[in-house]
C-alpha cells in the first residue's frame, strides 16, 4: 500500500496526520507574546529572527536550560530586563509577565 492511499484512508477515519514541519501545526501564541516577545524570541521561541540574532536573544524552548531557571527568575528577567534584553515593567502588569512566563514554559514542552 503507497504512503499516499494510507494518509487517504487515516484521513477518511478521521484520524489527524500532520508534519511538524507546517506552519498551522504551531500552537498559537498569544497576543501577549506577538506584540512583546515574538520580534526577538520568534513565535517558536527559538529565536531564529532577524532581531533575536542581532541582540543575541536566548532561545527559550530549551528544555535542558529552562529546568535549571525559576517561574520567579523568567519573570524577573521581563520585569527587569537582561542583558540585552529591555525591561518591560512599564509596559506589562503583574498578571501578564505571569501569563509570559507559563507561555515560555510551554515553549519547552513541545
Amino acid at each position: 500500500m503507497s504512503r499516499s492511499s494510507i494518509l487517504a484512508r487515516l484521513a477518511l477515519a478521521g484520524v489527524l496526520v500532520s508534519s511538524p514541519l507546517l506552519a498551522e501545526d504551531q500552537p498559537a501564541r498569544s497576543e501577549l507574546w506577538k506584540a512583546n516577545c515574538e520580534k526577538c524570541h520568534g513565535a517558536d521561541g527559538k529565536a531564529n529572527t532577524e532581531e533575536g540574532k542581532k541582540k543575541g536573544a536566548r532561545d527559550l524552548s530549551n528544555a535542558k536550560w529552562q529546568k535549571t531557571i525559576s517561574d520567579d527568575r523568567f519573570a524577573k528577567s521581563i520585569f527587569r530586563g537582561r542583558d540585552k534584553m529591555p525591561s518591560f515593567a512599564k509596559v506589562l502588569t503583574e498578571e501578564e509577565i505571569k501569563t509570559l512566563v507559563k507561555e515560555v514554559r510551554a515553549l519547552a514542552a513541545q
